[in-house]
């Protein structure tokens, strides 16, 4: 008999004196050391990925530093320019700066307001839950599995949040 599932030899003498019960236990065997192999697969890609995540995400917050940076050089630029071409004082060509920043910053502040106020939370998700706690309470029955039974739950479901 074989100490290992799979260790054996495929069409060997030992095979065919095996049991079914046998043949089944090393195949199950067999089939949960994939699982456990495909799963670490997982894990030591997603810890790849993860890094290379991480140090992208750094690199972005380093351009996000340095273009801050020629932000606020530009504006101070930007103040001495219009206290140079117009003759004002730097106190209102740096308050006119600040003044188009606020502006920016309000109107972008006014964008997602409105997004926010256009959210439909999680509609969807809700009346899927409790239908399908109704199931499982056997309060409702679930839909048939005919080709027509996604449509029909969607069109209920499209249906429902809008009354």
């Amino acid at each position: 008999m074989v100490d290992k599932p799979g260790a054996g030899q495929p069409g060997a003498a030992s095979d065919s004196e095996r049991s079914i019960g046998a043949l089944v236990s090393d195949a199950t065997d067999n089939l949960s050391r994939i699982v456990r192999l495909e799963i670490k697969l997982a894990k030591l890609e997603a810890k790849a990925d993860a890094v290379k995540i991480g140090k992208s995400l750094g690199e972005f917050g380093a351009a996000a530093f340095f273009l801050h940076l020629v932000l606020i050089l530009f504006s101070v630029t930007v103040g001495l320019f219009l206290a140079e071409v117009f003759g004002w004082a730097f106190w209102l060509s740096f308050l006119t700066v600040t003044g188009f920043y606020l502006l920016i910053a309000a109107v972008l502040i006014l964008i997602a307001v409105i997004n926010l106020k256009r959210r439909q939370g999680l509609a969807r998700t809700a009346v899927t839950t409790s239908r399908l706690m109704g199931i499982l309470r056997g309060e409702v029955r679930p839909p048939s599995s005919g080709s027509n039974a996604g449509a029909t739950a969607v069109s209920d479901t499209s249906a429902s949040t809008h009354s």
